[in-house]
């Protein structure tokens, strides 16, 4: 930032993901006082980022915007490749699991995610007790060409949370739990009942919605 523009502004991320995960539709914004349009801006900046960064779009903000506080709802995809052959060209983009996955179960179970729920069981446990009941929008599972997908929108996402219920699905998925398990251990709120947390390849936050974005 500071060879573009000679300043070095504190960013904002709209979300934060595990290391070893991905952002697709990552929101960022910082101060400028610079002279170069939001297109110059961003063509310079992707001439200096490395190779696994780019800027897709830039744009001024309206006054008071915040890309992490103002954000509405995000989504979260976590991708699955449930056959016996490991990945290759997608090893770092999905979850590797042996043998097909029972895509109605998981998605018979995802739907007990949405509303407003208390995530302890599925959170870290560093997030802060009296700060762990958020709202899901959407929980969705399907088949994606070769990928089982768990496509998430929420107000916003506690750390190791998407992981954990990625987790908890895939336990569904290969028939060790019936559906209704996901949710008797949500509603529990017991991290000690927690299934094995999702390894970080398989997750990308995908979109950031804000006011404007849904017609206000």
């Amino acid at each position: 930032m500071h060879e573009v523009t000679g300043e070095r502004p504190k960013l904002f991320a709209a979300g934060r993901t595990d290391a070893g995960a991905h952002a697709e539709g990552q929101v960022v914004s910082f101060p400028y006082g610079g002279r170069l349009a939001p297109a110059r801006l961003a063509a310079a900046l992707n001439a200096r980022l490395p190779p696994d960064v780019a800027v897709l779009a830039a744009g001024e903000a309206p006054s008071g915007f915040h890309a992490r506080y103002s954000a509405r709802w995000r989504r979260y995809r976590f991708r699955y490749l449930d056959r016996t052959a490991r990945p290759a060209i997608d090893r770092e983009r999905c979850w590797h699991v042996r043998g097909p996955l029972d895509v109605d179960a998981m998605a018979e179970a995802a739907g007990a995610l949405v509303g407003r729920h208390d995530w302890t069981t599925f959170c870290a446990a560093s997030e802060p007790a009296e700060d762990r009941v958020r709202t899901v929008r959407e929980a969705r599972v399907g088949r994606h060409g070769r990928f089982v997908e768990l496509e998430l929108v929420g107000e916003g996402f506690l750390r190791g949370q998407v992981r954990g219920l990625a987790g908890g699905l895939a336990e569904v998925g290969r028939g060790r739990r019936p559906p209704g398990w996901l949710a008797q251990v949500l509603a529990a709120r017991d991290r000690r009942l927690a299934p094995r947390t999702a390894p970080a390849a398989g997750l990308n936050i995908v979109e950031v919605l804000y006011e404007a974005a849904e017609g206000g």
